[in-house]
């Protein structure tokens, strides 16, 4: 009886634990380059984080960097050396295409330059 007594416990335990482990810095450079890489079709090893720190203004982390060139780019590809700007968690990518004026702003509030 008390066997299965703390089987339901454990069971009702497992079921309300929170999905996903919190990241850590560690993790940062990897949750950002895959975020990027949703959002414009590129190798992880293209993109280049130029920064990746604590938020001042919101809990986890912020990432900036450029996307830089991969095997079979030409000197023409809209994608070269654009710019972006990743918050983990949540994965959320900026990218110049979303607006020049836009990734200034996190940029700049955020120290990147």
């Amino acid at each position: 009886m008390l066997v299965k007594l703390l089987v339901m416990a454990g069971s009702i335990l497992l079921a309300a634990a929170p999905g996903d482990a919190v990241p850590t810095m560690g993790d940062v450079p990897e949750l950002a380059r895959a975020a990027v890489a949703r959002r414009i079709d590129v190798p992880p090893s293209a993109i280049h984080i130029l920064a990746a720190k604590p938020s001042e203004r919101m809990p986890g982390f912020v990432v900036c960097g450029r996307r830089g060139p991969s095997a079979g780019d030409d000197a023409g590809s809209p994608n070269l050396g654009q710019r972006f700007f990743v918050i983990i968690p949540g994965d959320f990518a900026i990218l110049d295409q979303d607006g020049k004026s836009l990734i200034d702003t996190y940029w700049s509030a955020n120290h990147c330059e």
